[in-house]
């Protein structure tokens, strides 16, 4: 229930607070007087978009803030604990805008994004607006308000869900596809690069390794000729490194003859000479295997070739290209594991369907039964609303091909058809019902769906357009009974709606110097005569007219019938 709202430099309002009670709370007041800002400004508080010009002129800022009882266990509390907001029976929304264009939100003097305002406002206040019969005239929003009024949300919820995992995968689907259709169509050119990888048989190294044989044939000859001078110079010809060794043996006998402490240097002699002859021995091996062949040097030849010209394409290097050749191996591999994938998803995606199909005809089924109970109450309501004989249906239309198309919402559509006189057959909203028709249907929907919904505050901005006189009075009675349950809120023009409230408002614009402002005060019980005749009278307000308001509000006191 709201307790209070406060508005701060909003549009032509400078301060304003006012306290609202249980019941039917009437705010009246002359065109312009700044009625439905009011209802902007609540608005705000439920989430709807803000702009600059929003902002009073001259002030920095606007702000609204308004105070509302939450029950225990209500599904606003239980919105509050899920985000770890505190929270106890009062709760506060406060929201500013600044002419720089930033945004706030508190929600009980804790941050909180918009995104929470939209989704907690829905709990809190139902507003209707002077417009909102017009939304009526979209088939668009008939099945949503079947849906509320036989408390389907659960089960929407559920067909919602499994229409979106079958779109999901159905688009993953899509994907996978197209990617096949585009693998397709490079398959050839992939089996190609396999083929040309795989017959190379190329080893690991094997570029390196063949560039080092390569040298080694070009060079056979310098190498041959090398070794043999080299053993030579150490073993073989007069005057040799191990000859001349021979010498320094004997003049290292010398030395020791006469100092034994250099005994060392036979060690060192000794090792050198073993050296020297494992090398030549090493030297003569190497000088065997040392092999002049052109035609191994042409085969070399070749094969590096090949790898420099496979290199060019798949990697320099052969270890390079066998990991490509691994990736073309796996690409091709892929390609049948999709395939098995994508067998697997369409499986997925008719169990989806089934699945769907089966709630969404359960939906279906609940849908009908309820459209027959909203039918016959809303005949009832518009009966209490002047229109005794009108009809009223829910109307499902049958799809036009053998499967129905599956959509979030199920696989229904609902019409609401309306016969406002006797003799008229049953037409969409859009094609038969006036303005004030309209409005009583609109209020026959609210008194019923009222009861359904979360929110304890509905407010009514206006409903009564189009309409008066007797129908009039009958809505005044209608929102009198829906306060029983409800904290009603409505903004009216109609004295036979305004003498109906337990509580009068009254909404004025005053002009002080070159500014203007609304403000807007609780009547008092002497006061109200007054108003009403005002609403009744025009400009000049007369006994008779006093007389009358007194008459109305004495009905009115009565309460609803």
């Amino acid at each position: 229930m709201l307790i209070s709202l406060a508005i701060h430099n909003y549009a032509i309002i400078r301060d304003l607070e006012i306290s609202f009670h249980p019941g039917l709370n009437v705010l009246s007041g002359e065109t312009g007087a700044g009625k439905s800002i009011l209802v902007g400004a609540l608005n705000l508080i439920l989430g709807a978009r803000a702009s600059i010009e929003m902002v009073r002129t001259g002030a920095p800022e606007a702000a609204v803030e308004a105070v509302m009882q939450l029950p225990p266990g209500s599904a606003g509390a239980r919105c509050l604990d899920k985000w770890d907001i505190e929270s106890d029976s009062e709760l506060i929304i406060r929201r500013s805008i600044s002419r720089s264009g930033r945004n706030r939100v508190f929600i009980n003097d804790q941050s909180a994004s918009l995104q929470q305002l939209q989704q907690l406002s829905p709990l809190l206040i139902s507003i209707c607006g002077q417009h909102e019969h017009q939304f009526l005239l979209d088939p668009e929003t008939h099945l949503g308000l079947l849906d509320t009024f036989a408390n389907l949300e659960t089960d929407c919820s559920e067909v919602r869900s499994l229409y979106e995992a079958w779109r999901e995968n159905r688009e993953k689907l899509a994907r996978m596809r197209q990617e096949r259709q585009q693998r397709e169509s490079r398959m050839d050119f992939l089996r190609f690069q396999l083929q040309e990888l795989e017959s190379a048989k190329i080893l690991p190294n094997e570029d390196s390794e063949l560039q080092r044989e390569r040298d080694l044939l070009k060079n056979a000859a310098t190498l041959a000729h090398a070794s043999q001078k080299t053993v030579a110079t150490i073993y073989a010809e007069k005057g040799s490194v191990l000859e001349r060794l021979a010498e320094v043996e004997k003049d290292l006998g010398s030395i020791l003859a006469f100092d034994p402490s250099q005994s060392g240097l036979s060690e060192y002699l000794k090792q050198a000479r073993i050296n020297l002859e494992e090398m030549v021995h090493a030297l003569r091996l190497y000088c065997e295997r040392i092999v002049s062949d052109p035609s191994r040097l042409s085969a070399v030849e070749e094969r590096l070739a090949l790898l420099g010209k496979l290199g060019k394409k798949y990697g320099p290097g052969a270890n390079q290209m066998l990991q490509k050749l691994e990736e073309l191996r796996r690409d091709a591999g892929e390609g049948e594991e999709a395939s098995l994938c994508e067998e697997q998803l369409e499986k997925k995606i008719e169990s989806l369907r089934a699945a769907y199909l089966e709630k969404a005809r359960g939906l279906s089924r609940k849908r009908f039964d309820a459209a027959q109970a909203l039918s016959g109450e809303v005949r009832a309501n518009l009966a209490d609303l002047d229109m005794a004989r009108a009809r009223f249906r829910a109307q499902f239309f049958e799809p036009d091909g053998s499967e129905p198309p599956l959509s979030p919402s199920g696989i229904d559509r609902v019409e609401f058809l309306l016969s406002a006189n006797p003799g008229e057959d049953l037409k969409p909203l859009a094609k038969v019902a006036s303005g004030g028709e309209l409005s009583r249907v609109l209020l026959a929907l609210k008194g019923l769906l009222g009861g359904k919904g979360d929110a304890q505050t509905l407010i009514f901005d206006e409903v009564d357009a189009g309409i008066g006189g007797k129908a009039a009075e009958l809505v005044g009675i209608q929102l009198a009974k829906l306060s029983l349950r409800h904290q009603v809120i409505c903004i009216t023009h109609l004295p036979q709606i305004a003498c109906y409230g337990k509580w009068h408002y009254v909404v004025k614009k005053q002009a002080e110097g070159d500014q203007t402002h609304s403000s807007i005060r609780l009547l008092g019980e002497s006061e109200r005569p007054e108003e009403i005749a005002r609403m009744l009278g025009g400009v000049s307000i007369s006994t008779k007219a006093r007389d009358h308001a007194r008459e109305l509000l004495q009905r009115g006191a009565g309460g609803p019938a």
